[in-house]
């Protein structure tokens, strides 16, 4: 398949077609971003038995998650240093305000991924140390380009969600284990950052449709 693609890159290029970089640049998986995007995932999955119920992904906004993003895309939009000032000063602001995840989740039955609703049937909670914080909001974001470009864990039946929750009174969250916990009757999806981050946390999860 490596040679058929060769040797047809070859022939564009003596019949005067440019051969044309992967894009974006830097790629997806490649540069800073990706190492602390990477290294600030995890995912949970919930099982019934032997049944698929839920699965979600997480990654922790740190402050230096924050930095690494906005400067991923000033990179990719093409910036003015003006625009990534303005945005730095926008994550510091937000990073001040609250603790903030960017979460993936997959439920078998879409009716029960409802996270942002008035009266969802779960409950989102921080748990670090004997610390137990309740989700001050959760917003779903659109699943446009730019989000599955910045979290390409996210997956065709995923819904994607802005989790903020208060600091923990016992202090910063980096360096320490917690978990983000999602609860309900259909049972709890715990996003342990206290364990290793299973390999690969990145790619996305793709569950067969139910009939």
């Amino acid at each position: 398949m490596r040679t058929r693609f060769a040797a047809a890159a070859a022939l564009a290029v003596l019949a005067g077609c440019p051969y044309h970089p992967r894009a974006p640049l830097p790629p997806t998986f490649e540069g800073e971003w990706a190492s602390v995007r990477d290294a600030a995932t995890r995912r949970a999955i919930l099982y019934d038995g032997m049944k698929h119920r839920a699965t979600g992904t997480a990654t922790f906004l740190s402050p230096a998650v924050r930095e690494a993003r906005a400067r991923r895309l000033a990179e990719w939009l093409g910036w003015t240093p003006k625009e990534l000032e303005d945005r730095l000063a926008q994550e510091h602001s937000e990073a001040a305000a609250g603790e903030e995840f960017v979460l993936s989740l997959y439920t078998a039955d879409p009716r029960t991924n409802e996270l942002d609703a008035p009266r969802s049937i779960w409950r989102v909670a921080l748990k670090v140390g004997n610390e137990d914080l309740l989700a001050t909001r959760v917003t779903s974001v659109q699943s446009d380009a730019t989000t599955k470009g910045l979290f390409p864990y996210v997956g065709p039946f995923d819904v994607v969600y802005r989790v903020i929750l208060p600091h923990a009174p016992s202090g910063p969250l980096e360096d320490r284990p917690f978990v983000l916990e999602l609860a309900s009757a259909l049972g709890k999806v715990e996003i342990d950052y206290g364990a290793p981050r299973p390999q690969p946390a990145n790619e996305p999860w793709q569950p067969v449709p139910p009939p």
